[in-house]
């Protein structure tokens, strides 16, 4: 009898388990993930108000659920009742300072404890270190007579702080920036950093994407023009480089560079690039460099419109660089984050800076920046600019109320 029962509960079990489509459904399973927030900054603490977030995404790359956690004293944390399924990936995040932190995890990680380190902040780019610099040109159009290139950059923050971009300091330069050739055109940034604004100074553009402890890496493409065989510039290093390589394909026969060593030649996937490199370059100095060689259009018919086609993009440019560029982990998530800055207005009411006024601040502060370390500015000619451009950040509510005032005045004497 009691062996007829149990067989009858097992039936029934199944029949409730299989639907009119003869299709299985599974229970689903659940776990509990565990970890832990510390703080790599030395003597540094965790605050009391930290939040772990938890994003689930599933295998078709929708979003299938989402957790939130509040570490006790110590940073440990703990997600309940955790789907698990195959194909799934799981994002856990935490805000401190107003920069993300996190790690991506799959349904094997999940049994491990998980470790995210946070880091309190610092507004002196200074401190980051440019390992190597690669520009590769990917082509030349004689009959537009533009440069097509591409520079992979590798920086690391050997510190335990974050650089995290502020433009209130006007004590030192708090955001990444990069030097351009003359009028660029076309540019496209790629990094492995959270988001920041990506803005156009006179000489390039700055990034002001939060940098991170250890290694990274930034890539940006991009257009120039030549007018004639030869083409001159000085290409700025604004944190210096241990090494700085420029790389030209085999195929682009006679362009050459002047301004750094000859040195062996590059191969990437059989494509064979000639390379020219400058070591242990300071920060600011930069190099001239002559591109010679270059063809105009009626000159060297054997070169088609274009030296190199698209098959240099599907090159593993990265692989010749010694270090594969880092996989985006949380980048999914925090590239959608952009915190709005606020500012005090009038009755201490609180609103959110234009994103177009923000560039333009950035773009003049970058500039300022750059002229007052290259010495064309005095510094309190410097502090003076710099001040004017943060009064438009932090009140601009005060600056509308002074450009209606100087309106009214212009009216009153009309």
């Amino acid at each position: 009898m009691t062996i007829k029962l149990a067989f009858l509960a097992a039936l029934a079990l199944a029949m409730f388990l299989i639907p009119t489509n003869g299709a299985l459904i599974q229970a689903q399973e659940t776990t509990e993930v565990r970890g832990q927030v510390v703080n790599g900054t030395e003597g540094a603490d965790l605050p009391d108000d930290l939040s772990v977030l938890m994003l689930i995404t599933g295998a078709d790359g929708r979003l299938s659920g989402t957790g939130q956690a509040s570490p006790d004293d110590g940073g440990r944390f703990v997600f309940e009742d955790v789907e698990v399924r195959e194909g799934n990936s799981y994002t856990i995040s935490v805000d401190h300072l107003g920069i993300f932190y996190g790690t991506s995890l799959e349904v094997s990680d999940l049994a491990d404890d998980i470790v995210l380190t946070v880091f309190e902040t610092t507004r002196d780019a200074s401190i980051i270190e440019v390992q190597r610099q690669v520009m590769v040109i990917a082509a030349v159009n004689k009959g537009e007579q533009t440069v097509s290139a591409i520079e992979f950059v590798q920086i690391t923050n050997p510190t335990d702080r974050t650089l995290a971009p502020d433009l209130t300091n006007l004590t030192s330069i708090s955001f990444l920036r990069f030097a351009l050739p003359p009028n660029p055109s076309e540019l496209t940034v790629n990094s492995d950093m959270p988001a920041g604004d990506i803005v156009s100074i006179g000489t390039g553009f700055a990034l002001t994407s939060p940098v991170v402890p250890g290694g990274h890496s930034v890539d940006f493409s991009y257009t120039f023009p030549f007018k004639d065989e030869t083409l001159s510039f000085r290409q700025s290093l604004v944190q210096g480089a241990e090494v700085f390589q420029v790389w030209i394909p085999e195929s682009i026969s006679g362009v050459e560079i002047i301004g750094l060593a000859s040195i062996d030649p590059v191969n990437v996937q059989g494509a064979s690039y000639r390379a020219y490199e400058g070591t242990d370059l300071p920060p600011g100095q930069g190099v001239q460099l002559e591109f010679t060689g270059l063809p105009l259009p009626g000159v060297w018919a054997r070169f088609s419109d274009t030296v190199t086609g698209g098959k240099f993009w599907q090159l593993a440019i990265p692989s010749a660089l010694g270090a594969t560029l880092a996989a985006m982990l949380l980048w999914g998530l925090i590239r959608g984050y952009s915190p709005a800055t606020a500012v005090n207005g009038p009755g201490g009411a609180s609103r959110a800076v234009d994103a177009a006024e923000r560039a333009n601040v950035v773009r003049a502060v970058a500039g300022l920046d750059q002229r007052f370390q290259e010495g064309d500015l005095s510094e309190p000619d410097y502090r003076t600019q710099r001040l004017k451009l943060m009064a438009r950040i932090l009140d601009p509510a005060g600056a509308e109320q002074d450009g209606q005032t100087k309106q009214t005045e212009g009216d009153d004497q009309e």
